[in-house]
């Protein structure tokens, strides 16, 4: 069964590079909930959904490896451009070693231009059961 897509956090094309850096891509249209009174004369992204973008990055990176990660905090954080509806940003994060916490740094950009970009905090969630696409295995 499908996992159904999530119309906050809708990434698309997740892919590791060569250089084993974590990506994904996101388009917000206009009709997306992060538009919602943010604001009604030039919607704008908020910086909080680049942020739960670039989380959501990482949960998901690491469910493909069969690894339950958490986000737990941002450090030297920067935005650098504004979004509008539409526009395609590129999620940039690296790739969690083993071990059950790193600060890995992250850039979002969009059309190569930085719109934000910073440390997050991840840590793997110790003693849980493997992860597959149906959820926990074990379960």
């Amino acid at each position: 069964m499908p996992i159904p897509r999530d119309r906050w956090l809708p990434l698309k094309d997740l892919r590791i590079t060569p250089e084993g850096r974590w990506e994904s891509r996101v388009r917000l249209g206009p009709s997306s909930e992060w538009f919602s009174g943010h604001f009604d004369e030039c919607a704008l992204v908020p910086g909080v959904a680049l942020l739960a973008l670039a989380t959501e990055t990482v949960k998901r990176q690491g469910r493909e490896q069969g690894r339950l990660l958490e986000v737990s905090g941002f450090s030297g954080v920067r935005f650098r451009r504004l979004v509008f509806p539409g526009e395609e940003l590129l999620i940039s994060v690296g790739a969690m070693p083993p071990g059950s916490e790193a600060k890995l740094d992250f850039h979002v950009t969009c059309h190569g231009n930085t719109v934000a970009h910073g440390e997050l905090k991840a840590t793997q969630e110790l003693g849980s059961f493997p992860v597959t696409d149906r959820g926990f295995a074990g379960t």
